[in-house]
C-alpha cells in the first residue's frame, strides 16, 4: 500500500513538472539562446531528472511484477526502461559531446516506449 502512495506521489509530480512551462528560451540581441540553471541547459537537466524519476518507476514496477509475477508488469518495466535510456542519452550531453545519431535513435526509442506500453496495457 506504501509503494502505491509513493508511485502516486512520484507521477503526480512528474505530470506536473512536464505540463508547467517554466522553461523558456531567452532571447538576445543575436537569436535565441538556451535558459541556463548553474552554466548547465535546462533541457538537458530537466532530461536527466525525466531519465532519473523512470528509472525508479521501471525498479518499482519490476519490484511489482516480481512479486506478482503478472505479465504485463515486464512490458511496462521495459517501456520505463527504455524512456530512462532516451532521456539518460539526450542529457549526457551536458557531461559529454553530443552522440552522434542520438535524434534517429531517440525516434525510433519513442516508438518502442509506445509499443511497450500499449501491450502492457493491452495485456491480460
Amino acid at each position: 500500500m506504501n509503494t502505491k502512495k509513493i508511485l502516486f506521489v512520484l507521477i503526480t509530480v512528474f505530470v506536473l513538472i512536464s505540463m508547467s512551462s517554466f522553461v523558456f528560451a531567452q532571447e538576445d540581441a543575436n537569436g535565441l539562446e538556451d535558459l541556463e540553471v548553474f552554466g548547465l541547459e535546462a533541457e538537458k537537466l530537466l532530461n536527466l531528472g525525466s531519465g532519473l524519476l523512470a528509472a525508479v518507476l521501471c525498479f518499482l514496477t519490476y519490484t511489482a511484477y516480481t512479486r506478482t509475477k503478472r505479465n504485463k508488469l515486464k512490458f511496462i518495466a521495459l517501456a520505463f526502461f527504455l524512456f530512462a535510456l532516451k532521456s539518460f542519452m539526450m542529457g549526457s550531453e551536458i557531461f559529454i559531446e553530443e552522440i552522434p545519431g542520438v535524434d534517429p535513435i531517440t525516434a525510433i526509442l519513442d516508438f518502442a516506449i509506445l509499443l511497450s506500453f500499449f501491450y502492457g496495457v493491452l495485456k491480460r
